[in-house]
């Protein structure tokens, strides 16, 4: 009786985890690269959008926008290199937590970083990942100056 009873569990089963391991490896969609991509969007658009109207970009805010678009283009080619679609939106994980635009654009680059520093398993993109990484990393330190010299 157990058994019939187990058969009957693992059939029911079957059909509620075929999606699940499905999407475990879906082709066209790397998660991590997508996040960090919408990631680079929110803190590029924090940085580049500033209430009032006399407001004068400062140097390491120009810098920070500068590696944030290399750094998307580079993760753009990753994912295009192992073969996904890198064209599908997500959103940011990022959560503004309105301390201020700089603040939520260096947890968004922070998020984003994470995100593309997932294992990657394709040894003909390692490098490229590690170098978008550098510019992600080069964009948050610029975005941290940028705090300090509006003395947050």
């Amino acid at each position: 009786m157990k058994l019939i009873h187990k058969l009957t569990l693992s059939l029911l089963l079957i059909p509620a985890v075929l999606p699940l391991a499905a999407q475990a490896d879906e082709p066209g969609h790397h998660g991590a690269y997508q996040h960090a991509l919408a990631d680079l969007h929110a803190a590029r658009w924090l940085i580049d959008h500033r209430p009032g109207d006399n407001w004068e970009m400062g140097r390491n805010e120009q810098v920070a926008l500068s590696e944030i678009d290399a750094a998307t283009r580079e993760i753009t080619q990753l994912g295009e290199y192992v073969g996904k679609d890198m064209y599908r939106g997500e959103r940011p994980d990022a959560n503004l937590d309105h301390r201020g635009r700089l603040h939520d654009a260096a947890d968004a680059l922070a998020r984003a970083r994470n995100d593309a520093a997932q294992r990657e398993d394709d040894p003909r993109v390692l490098e490229l990942q590690r170098h978008a990484l550098h510019r992600i990393e080069v964009a948050l330190h610029a975005t941290e100056d940028a705090m300090r010299d509006a003395g947050y």
